[in-house]
Order: structure tokens, then C-alpha cells, then sequence
């Protein structure tokens, strides 16, 4: 994982939101971003068009981001590259990486009144997640949050225009067509391509773990390596063991 923060002083009473780009994709990493904002700055923001990343054009988002900066006190930003997605539990990964983001919003802002974050699994155990590194702080996990709260609608725009740039990188060092997701004909199509010219070593772009490979490029795909914890076997790799240096 690669984290950034950007900082400006936290002296008025906010609210966080916490979102995710780039799950389900082939291609590319998954993004996590937290974003703090003053209470006082949510209308303004949402008469800006401040909303769900989805309903936003590539250029919106752009825009957005740059009104986003100017009033958040704290914007941290978590990249997780494909060769990590295919060694740990993506919904581990994801709560680890929530709690990790939790965590920097009670270190830096003090009067902090929620938490807001868009539900992976189970609400209440990812709420249990955030309550466990934000003690005291009014925890809210909904499904389809960035479209209810517009902290997690900015989160949203920030870590959606953050894999926006990664994809656009990768269009001109490695060819890639298409949006990355498995769903999309250019981005398989692309996948076919790649594997004909290298059926041994796809480009570190690509996440092998997922199952569409088996069928376009069986060679690429590895099984994602998370065993449950139970008699005689290993409990599941998680975010920490990477980030602790541990091997296996």
C-alpha cells in the first residue's frame, strides 16, 4: 500500500467520509480515500455538484477535486496495486485500509462529529471496524453512501480521479484499452491481445487472481492464496502482514 496525505489546519468541527474506486477491475489498483470537511462546508459543496463520482464526468470530477482541496483539512489517500490485491482478502484489505484512514482523521482533526463510509459486507461490521480505530466518534456505514453523504461523495471523486490518472498512465506504457473492468470487450480484448504476444509474464498492471483469465488467458491466472484460519491451515494473509514484513 501507498498512502498521501495532504494536511491543512483542522480547527473547525468535521465530518469524514471514506470511499473506494477500482474493486471490481482486472486492470489497476483499488484506491481508498478519506476525506475530512467542515460542517459548515457541506451545502456549499453539494451546490457545487459535489455527489456520488458516478454520476460525474471525467472532467467534473477533475473540477471537483480542486474545490474539494481547497476546504478539506485533510484528504489521505491509499493505493493498493494489483500484485497486493492478489495476496490478501480484498474485504480484509478493505477494512484494514478504512481503519488505517480512521485512525489519521482522529490524529489530525480533533472535533471530529461522524465518520460516514460506503458499506463493504456488512454494515455493522465495517461501522465495528471504524468505532475500533475512531473511539468515540459517531460511526455510519451505509450501502450506496456516496450518494447519502456528501463527505463520502468527495471521497469518492478524490479516490475515483486518483485511479482515473493510474489508467491513463497505463493506456500509454502498456497499450491498455477500455476501462479495466472484466465486463468491458476493449479491456479483454486488450487482455487477449497481451497474452499472445507474452503467455508467460503479463504486465504487472494486471490482476491475476481474478477468474476472467482462466477463460482469456488461463497461463496469467494464480488462485488468490487466503486460507481461513481452522485446523491445520494458516489464517487468511491480511494488509498488515505486508505492511509488518512478513513472508510466507
Amino acid at each position: 500500500m501507498e498512502a498521501e496525505e495532504t494536511l491543512a489546519p483542522c480547527r473547525r468541527r468535521v465530518v469524514a467520509g471514506i470511499d473506494e474506486a477500482g474493486r471490481g477491475p482486472i486492470v489497476g489498483p483499488m484506491v481508498m480515500a478519506a476525506v475530512v470537511l467542515p460542517v459548515d462546508a457541506l451545502r456549499g459543496l453539494r451546490l457545487e455538484g459535489v455527489r456520488d463520482s458516478k454520476q460525474l464526468s471525467a472532467r467534473a470530477r477533475r473540477e471537483l477535486l480542486e474545490k474539494i482541496h481547497r476546504v478539506a483539512p485533510l484528504v489521505v489517500v491509499a493505493v493498493h496495486p494489483p500484485g497486493l490485491i492478489d495476496r490478501v482478502n480484498l474485504n480484509l484489505l478493505e477494512y484494514e485500509t478504512a481503519a488505517f484512514l480512521a485512525s489519521r482523521i482522529v490524529v489530525h482533526c480533533s472535533d471530529v462529529a461522524a465518520i460516514y463510509a460506503d458499506a463493504v459486507g456488512p454494515p455493522e461490521r465495517y461501522a465495528a471496524v471504524l468505532r475500533k480505530a475512531a473511539p468515540g466518534v459517531r460511526v455510519v456505514a451505509a450501502p450506496k453512501a456516496d450518494a447519502k453523504y456528501t463527505a463520502v461523495a468527495a471521497a469518492s471523486i478524490v479516490a475515483k480521479v486518483v485511479r482515473d490518472a493510474f489508467i491513463e498512465e497505463y493506456r500509454g506504457r502498456y497499450g491498455l484499452r477500455g476501462s479495466g473492468y472484466p465486463t468491458d470487450p476493449e479491456t479483454l480484448e486488450w487482455i487477449r491481445e497481451a497474452y499472445q504476444r507474452s503467455p508467460e509474464a503479463p504486465p504487472p498492471i494486471v490482476r491475476r487472481s481474478w477468474g476472467t483469465l482462466k477463460r482469456v488467458a488461463p497461463r496469467w491466472y494464480r488462485e488468490k492464496k487466503t486460507n481461513k484460519a481452522g485446523r491445520g491451515g494458516a489464517a487468511a494473509r491480511t494488509l498488515l502482514d505486508y505492511l509488518g514484513g512478513k513472508s510466507g
